[in-house]
């Protein structure tokens, strides 16, 4: 299991440091770039609600889905103690069937390279197609290949300080080229009064794309246009060494 409790309930200490205003910002850029104005906006693999939130309190209606009911329910006690008006689902993409359908669907964090086979990616694009509406516009993040092949996934290790003691976390990689992934063993340690107080791991096992192979899968799931940028970057073309690419989808 990924994203368990544990792993959860840590999950923003351990990306206290990733700006999620800067890529809402970012979202909102592409928005405008694309000549689009949407007023809805459903959030697939949300997590703990860091993008929905920031968008909910921009003015959007926003939904968000995720697998894990732990994420979903720090998403949920987070947009409470907030006063945010952004709603939380867990489910499967499969099992979800919604009333109408969203202006846009985002899908921020690498969540597109979580889904390993042909088929979890053609579920995906299709999923996704079936919740927008005509001229809608989706966006994502994903794991590019010829970066991920240049560059070579690297073991590390990340520590974390707060309050109430201390996270370290180690991150050990091995590429899978012939399955196009990355294989992330996670080790969790909590340190409180300098003793151990928690130890856990999670296997988090991600796909990298390749430009044609992501034009595919959406063109399949009939999107009309397809753009491709630098994550964060609008301005210039993608390149080797950027190891996470935006695709831009129009119904």
């Amino acid at each position: 299991m990924i994203f368990g409790e544990d792993y959860s309930r840590i999950y923003d200490l351990i990306y206290s440091d990733k700006d999620y205003k800067k890529e809402c910002d970012f979202i909102e850029e592409i928005f405008s770039k694309h000549g689009v104005k949407p007023k809805s906006i459903l959030d697939v693999g949300c997590g703990t609600g860091n993008h929905a939130i920031i968008l909910a309190t921009r003015g959007y209606e926003v939904i968000g889905v995720d697998r894990s009911v732990h994420m979903i329910n720090v998403a949920k006690a987070k947009a409470d103690r907030l006063g945010v008006k952004a709603k939380f689902i867990c489910g499967n993409l499969q099992d979800i069937k919604f009333e109408k359908k969203f202006d846009s669907v985002i899908s921020m964090f690498a969540v597109m390279s979580y889904q390993l086979t042909n088929q979890d990616v053609s579920s995906f694009c299709r999923f996704v197609k079936e919740n927008l509406i005509e001229n809608g516009i989706f966006i994502s993040d994903f794991w590019y290949g010829p970066a991920v092949l240049l560059e070579k996934p690297q073991n590390r290790i990340k520590r974390i300080c707060y309050d109430a003691g201390e996270i370290i976390r180690i991150s050990e990689s091995s590429l899978d080229i012939e399955n196009q992934t990355v294989a992330v063993n996670i080790t969790i340690l909590e340190i409180s009064q300098n003793r151990i107080a928690n130890l856990f791991s999670e296997r988090h096992i991600v796909r990298y794309f390749f430009p044609q192979e992501i034009r595919y899968f959406l063109e399949t799931a009939r999107f009309s246009r397809i753009y491709l940028y630098p994550f964060l970057d609008t301005n210039r073309n993608i390149s080797e060494k950027d190891w996470n690419v935006t695709v831009v989808a129009i119904s």
